[in-house]
């Protein structure tokens, strides 16, 4: 297995579902025309005679009709849902497997599924689901490039405000240099010089199709000679320190802030051990 199973939209089952339930319902709202013209039909003192007999028999075949097509819609909506349901399951028990991508180290750690977050600080709402987005990508990166998760998601983090404040699909606050073909956007930032003042400039930073690609362009940056000693870490606080001296950032307390981050939260749960 070279990489991770997943569906990618499950979209398809909630939109066909949503489809059988309205073609459910418009036959229930003909169901009720029936019933109404069924009762004047059945009114000898309105209307009778051969045509009337006709009218029944047509409309007694039709009721027929609708009770066979609601019953064949409530049965396939049955089925989109137990398929929907054997697809999730059968998802997040192949994300769990050990991915075969062999990291710089040669060492490979497990994809864990978001429900293995250990959250020491109970963290809720859209903080949880932050970590949630980014812990898988996290450890593929590991696997695939050598950066320590427990970075990536501190860098995360602290880079977008928790996602809060990023830009486009872009977490890591990655400025576009000239060599940058994709997207970008154009923000005001802020940047520290040595004396500790600082200076608002305007710069282009890159932008990114989605979330994924953001973690992946990440992880390709700090594989480059100049964030050598990144990769090259033992642990989280070596490599919260070399890439700040990397200058990745011009923030003094860049490497402070990360390390805080990691250990307040738990990030280095996904770190090989």
């Amino acid at each position: 297995m070279n990489e991770k199973y997943s569906v990618s939209d499950y979209g398809i089952f909630s939109d066909a579902i949503t489809t059988t339930n309205k073609l459910k319902a418009s036959i229930d709202t003909a169901q009720v025309s029936y019933n109404d013209v069924k009762t004047i039909i059945d009114n000898d003192t309105l209307f009778m005679g051969p045509c009337a007999d006709s009218c029944v028999e047509a409309l007694n075949a039709m009721n027929e009709s609708m009770a066979i097509m609601t019953d064949n819609f409530t049965t396939i909506n049955q089925y989109l849902i137990d398929v929907s349901n054997a697809y999730k399951a059968g998802d997040k028990s192949a994300s769990n497997v050990i991915l075969e991508l062999k990291g710089t180290n040669g060492k490979v750690i497990r994809a864990g599924a978001v429900s293995d977050y250990l959250n020491p600080t109970n963290l809720s709402g859209y903080q949880l689901d932050f970590i949630n987005s980014i812990a898988e990508g996290a450890v593929e990166a590991y696997n695939k490039y050598g950066v320590l998760p427990s970075l990536t998601l501190a860098q995360a983090i602290l880079e977008s405000g928790w996602g809060k404040h990023s830009i486009g699909n872009n977490v890591f606050g990655i400025k576009a240099g000239d060599s940058w073909t994709g997207k970008t956007q154009e923000c005001r930032t802020s940047e520290q010089n040595a004396d500790g003042s600082y200076v608002q400039i305007t710069a282009k930073f890159r932008d990114y199709d989605s979330l994924s690609d953001s973690i992946e362009d990440h992880a390709v940056l700090l594989t480059n000679d100049r964030y050598r000693a990144v990769i090259e870490a033992q642990d989280y606080k070596e490599a919260c320190k070399a890439v700040r001296e990397a200058g990745y950032a011009t923030s003094l307390s860049y490497t402070e802030n990360l390390i805080k981050l990691v250990e307040q939260y738990g990030l280095d749960q996904w770190d090989p051990k």
